[in-house]
């Protein structure tokens, strides 16, 4: 069995690396003309491979869900299908041709993340920062300024951890409030630079601060207080000074009260006082 899958292995791997081969050479054969005159068609073609190699992974997840993994370069070559066929309208601007990729590496990382909420948390991570690429990718086509660029690029970063906070388990994800609330804020900081509305924002921004400090402690001040356990102790009688014959009733009161409160042994528990063996016993 164990052979078999060896086999099987060795099999797969040796056709990705042909696959990757002849791509590679596809591409350099591209680069250099040699297809110039078949450019139309060989883009289409190309176009219904990856759409037909996305669609048998998809089958293959289906086949074995288990094996989550192939929604990756299932929706991956999906994307790349999308993108050749756009790249052959030519009014198109390449830079939303460009977006289409990072929007399906989001859509990948969203799919791994809605079949399994609690393990694949992690996923909106890398799923969030693809879509925000795609969106300031995509807006970069338009005549949109340097300074909005990057408003939208750390306001969507920012927004993709408050996102996780929000859909996670708040008392385990509250780590990603720090840096979704820093990159927001700088997001809006920068869109203040653009409309000229610095010095308000420079003045009155740390008013968030305070506002946020206010909220923390009225959380920790309504979260009930931890109860206290009471911890009892049973007696020590395990010193040498135990008496040989069993005590009287006054000294066991008196040593009842030097010990505390507690008069017995402990909850569950029961102590038994042995005599010290005679020098005559064997």
């Amino acid at each position: 069995m164990w052979s078999r899958i060896s086999e099987d292995s060795r099999t797969g791997n040796f056709a990705w690396a042909i696959a990757l081969a002849l791509s590679g050479l596809g591409l350099l054969l591209f680069n250099f003309g040699v297809f110039a005159a078949y450019e139309p068609i060989l883009q289409y073609v190309l176009a219904g491979v990856l759409g037909i190699a996305s669609i048998a992974f998809f089958g293959a997840y289906l086949s074995t869900p288990t094996n989550w993994w192939r929604l990756m370069p299932a929706w991956t070559l999906l994307a790349l299908a999308v993108m050749v066929y756009l790249s052959t309208v030519e009014t198109l601007d390449q830079r939303l041709t460009a977006s289409v990729l990072f929007a399906g590496q989001a859509l990948a990382f969203a799919h791994a993340y809605l079949i399994d909420r609690q393990e694949r948390w992690w996923a909106i991570i890398p799923g969030g920062f693809m879509l925000v690429l795609g969106v300031v990718i995509a807006l970069s086509s338009r005549t949109v300024s340097l300074e909005t660029l990057g408003s939208v690029l750390f306001i969507g970063l920012g927004a993709v951890f408050l996102l996780l906070y929000a859909v996670g388990t708040r008392r385990r994800m509250w780590w990603s409030l720090i840096p979704g609330t820093v990159l927001v804020v700088f997001g809006f900081f920068l869109f203040s630079v653009e409309d000229g509305a610095q010095s308000a924002w420079v003045r009155w921004w740390p008013l968030l601060l305070v506002v946020t400090g206010i909220f923390a402690a009225w959380r920790a001040w309504r979260r009930p207080k931890p109860e206290k356990l009471a911890v009892e102790s049973a007696p020590n009688l395990s010193h040498r000074g135990v008496a040989k014959s069993p005590p009287s009733a006054s000294s066991s009161a008196s040593s009842s009260s030097a010990l505390g409160r507690y008069k017995g042994p402990a909850p569950g528990a029961s102590v038994e006082v042995l005599s010290e063996p005679n020098g005559d016993d064997p």
